[in-house]
């Protein structure tokens, strides 16, 4: 299973910046326990083998 060990506030800048986030570090300090928790809580997700077909969507909207 995918462990999540939380990341230091200097990576978390980085990670932010690169998604044209220019964040204050108090901004920062009060992301960082939101970001914490989800990514715990998806990193299961990154264990799932999933092949072609287990990604088809289909959208039927006469049903």
């Amino acid at each position: 299973m995918a462990e999540y060990s939380e990341i230091s506030i200097d990576d978390f800048r980085v990670l932010t910046e690169r998604s044209s986030m220019k964040l204050s570090a108090e901004e920062l300090e009060t992301l960082k326990p939101m970001y914490d928790y989800f990514a715990r809580q998806t990193a299961p997700l990154h264990d799932l083998e999933l092949d072609a077909e287990d990604l088809a969507v289909v959208f039927q909207p006469d049903q």
